[in-house]
Parts: C-alpha cells; sequence; structure tokens
C-alpha cells in the first residue's frame, strides 16, 4: 500500500550512509529512486517533487555518467546537490504518504479502514508522529469549541495504545480530560468501553493519575468512572493488591459522599461491588442513606451478594475485565456494532398482482358433472324389434333407432 515510504526511506538512509564515499551513496541512491512507483503520484501534488527532480537532472546533464566508476569523477559540489536534493524529495514523499493514510483514517465512516491501520503498524516510526499531531490538533480545536469532522483521532486512540507509544499518554490523557463531553463527542464509545484499559496500560503504576480524573468533576462522568475501573485491571493485572484497589476506592467514595457528587457515587460503587468491598460497607451504606446512588445502577442486596461471593465472586468479576490496552485495533472494533458487516438484503419479494376489477371476475370453473342416467319409460305402444320406426324413416326400428348405438 505504501511502497512510496519504503523508497523515501531507502533513499535517506544510503543518501547519509557514512560508511560510503559519496559517490557510491549518489549511485546507489539514484537506483533506490529511480522506480515505477513514483508515477503513482498525483499530477496535482507534484509541483515540490518536480522542482528539487530538476535540480537533479540538471546536475546529472553536466556529466557524462554510463558506468558506475563515472560517478567517482565527479566534483564534489555536484554531488552535494543531488544528494541535499534527493533527502529533500525524500522528506516530502514521507510527509505525503503519512498524510495520505491519515486521510483513509479520517475519511473512514461505517467500513473499517483495514489497509491504513495495517499501513500504520507497517511504518510506526513515520505515523506515530502524525497521529500524535492529530489528538493535538482535535484536542486544541474543541478547547475553542470545534468539533473535528471525520474519524482520524478515533484511529489515533487505538492504534497508539496497540503500538504502546509511552509518549502519546500525556496526549490521550488531555484529549480525554477536556471539559463536559467534548471527550465523549470525539470518542463516543471509547470512553467506556477503552478508556479503562488504557489509563491501566499507561499509568498502571501512577494510580494517582487516575486519582485525579476521579475527583474531577469537571470531567465527563464516564471518564471518572472509567478511570474507577482501571483498578480492576490493576488487581487482575496483579500490579496492585485487592485490599489497595478497596481502599482508594473507599477513600474516593468518602470525599465522593462528602461533597454529594452524584454523578459518580453510583459508578464508584458498582466498581467496588466486584471487589467483595466488606471494608466500605459503611460508606456504602452511607451514600444510600443520603439518596445518592441510583437505584437503576446497583442495590443493596447486589453488595452483600457480592461479598458473601468471597474471593471466588471476586475472581468471576475480575474474569469478566476485557484484555488491559489494545491488543489489535482490527480485531477490538470488527466486533463493534458500526464496523460489523451487515448479511446481504434479501431479494424484494414480488409485487402484488393488481386487483381484478369486480365487473369483469370470472368464476372458477367447475368440473362438469355428468348427469344421471334415467331410463326411459314410453308411454305409447311397444315398438318391435322388425317392426317400421315410429321415426317414419320407412326402415325397421332395429335399422334406424333402436339400432345399438
Amino acid at each position: 500500500m505504501s511502497e512510496l515510504i519504503h523508497i523515501a526511506q531507502k533513499t535517506k538512509i544510503l543518501a547519509a550512509d557514512p560508511s560510503l564515499p559519496k559517490w557510491q551513496r549518489l549511485y546507489q541512491t539514484l537506483q533506490a529512486f529511480s522506480v515505477p512507483e513514483l508515477q503513482s503520484i498525483p499530477q496535482n501534488v507534484q509541483h515540490p517533487f518536480e522542482i528539487d527532480r530538476v535540480v537533479v537532472d540538471q546536475v546529472l546533464n553536466r556529466n557524462l555518467l554510463g558506468k558506475p566508476e563515472d560517478y567517482e569523477n565527479m566534483a564534489d559540489a555536484d554531488v552535494n546537490v543531488i544528494l541535499d536534493s534527493l533527502d529533500k524529495v525524500s522528506s516530502w514523499l514521507l510527509n505525503f504518504e503519512a498524510d495520505r493514510i491519515v486521510a483513509e483514517l479520517n475519511d473512514a465512516q461505517n467500513k473499517l479502514p483495514v489497509a491504513a491501520i495495517e499501513a500504520v503498524r507497517e511504518h510506526r516510526d513515520v505515523m506515530i508522529p502524525k497521529l500524535i499531531g492529530v489528538l493535538q490538533d482535535v484536542t486544541a480545536k474543541a478547547r475553542i469549541g470545534e468539533l473535528a469532522e471525520g474519524n482520524a483521532h478515533f484511529y489515533a486512540i487505538f492504534l497508539l495504545t496497540e503500538l504502546t507509544v509511552e509518549e502519546a499518554f500525556p496526549v490521550i490523557l488531555e484529549a480525554f480530560s477536556l471539559p463536559g463531553e467534548l471527550s465523549s463527542q470525539l470518542f463516543d464509545d471509547a470512553v467506556t468501553s477503552t478508556l479503562a484499559r488504557i489509563l491501566a496500560q499507561f499509568a498502571g503504576d501512577r494510580p494517582e493519575v487516575m486519582d485525579s480524573l476521579i475527583q474531577n468533576p469537571e470531567l465527563y462522568e464516564y471518564v471518572r468512572w472509567s478511570a474507577a475501573e482501571s483498578y480492576l485491571y490493576l488487581v487482575r493485572d496483579n500490579r496492585m493488591t485487592r485490599d489497595e484497589a478497596v481502599e482508594r476506592l473507599t477513600q474516593h467514595l468518602r470525599r465522593l459522599v462528602a461533597s454529594k457528587d452524584r454523578a459518580l457515587i453510583g459508578g464508584l460503587i458498582c466498581v467496588l461491588d466486584a471487589l467483595a468491598p466488606v471494608e466500605a460497607l459503611a460508606d456504602i451504606e452511607e451514600a444510600f442513606r443520603l439518596g445518592l446512588v441510583d437505584a437503576y445502577l446497583i442495590n443493596r442486596d447486589s453488595i452483600q451478594r457480592s461479598i458473601a461471593g468471597g474471593e471466588e465472586g471476586i475472581r468471576k468479576a475480575l474474569e469478566r475485565c476485557s484484555e488491559t490496552g489494545i491488543p489489535d485495533t482490527i480485531e477490538e472494533l470488527r466486533t463493534w456494532a458500526s464496523f460489523k458487516e451487515l448479511p446481504p438484503p434479501r431479494p424484494a419479494p414480488p409485487p402484488p398482482l393488481p386487483p381484478i376489477p369486480k365487473a369483469s371476475r370470472v368464476a372458477t370453473p367447475r368440473k362438469p358433472v355428468q348427469p344421471m342416467a334415467v331410463p326411459l319409460v314410453s308411454s305409447g305402444p311397444r315398438v318391435g324389434r322388425n317392426d317400421p320406426c315410429l321415426c317414419g324413416s320407412g326402415k325397421k326400428f332395429k335399422k334406424c333407432c333402436g339400432a345399438p348405438k
């Protein structure tokens, strides 16, 4: 898909290879750059590319170059001009191809952009700065009320997590820390389905990162809830003990109850519920007593059942947690309803026949009924077989009307 990236990278490496004399660098670089894939660059974006290529052609035309050895006799100034021009062209190609891949991610709607995602994986060193830049730009615009169109920022969250790009985490964190529902408007279900796993991957050794999100009432409530849920992943992954997680979450619950932060109290109790929170029972009861827990989220009976379930119940609850981080963006998103391939539609039924006008309706023909045989009874004198026929034909009856039919 992105052969031009391979060409540009190879060109830059060869042009700067200190182990080769400059003339050999030049020869090998020109060989690497003279490939048919360059013809795939659209004409309307070739202007910077053409400028440097003209410079290269002008210098080459001043020298009689046939065999590789001829390059050795070139002036250093000419060699430097060509190598510099090829380096600039290669940089332009890398940027052009990276922007094209980002555009494919951005333009993807209900069809998963598999080819673009695979290109990001293949060229991570080129694509990671681009994806970080996309997130930074979208976040900055959202803060001033400009919501981005397209989906590149959405895929950037998944791909930067899959590729475990540590330097991207501050940018990811800032994007999810937008005030109000801005993070939901930008990332939709990624807030509730993946944020806890992202936090567990990047900030698992820094629970204070999750704590700051939980305690910030300016954030979207499901961002805060996901921050609390990340503690379950840390316990499941043996990066934090169950007792430590319950203690930290209980401290959060006390502060939230004290400030009557109803938006998160129910969600936080749901997270505690998975850990059989006997130590937090008094604080949970206080939240229920004050009417700060939405009944549709959780009730007292659920808490009592979790405590009764003990370690086995905790184990089962933690087993329901998905894998930490995003192991595979394609497989992750393939299961989302918006990306599932729908079965082909059923063929439309044939249109109904038009109703027959009442006046022209014809009754369905029936099988004709055979008439019942009725014996003939003569009321006149009996005619003998050899008597003249009564029809007046002059023939005998047996040879006329009385003949066998």
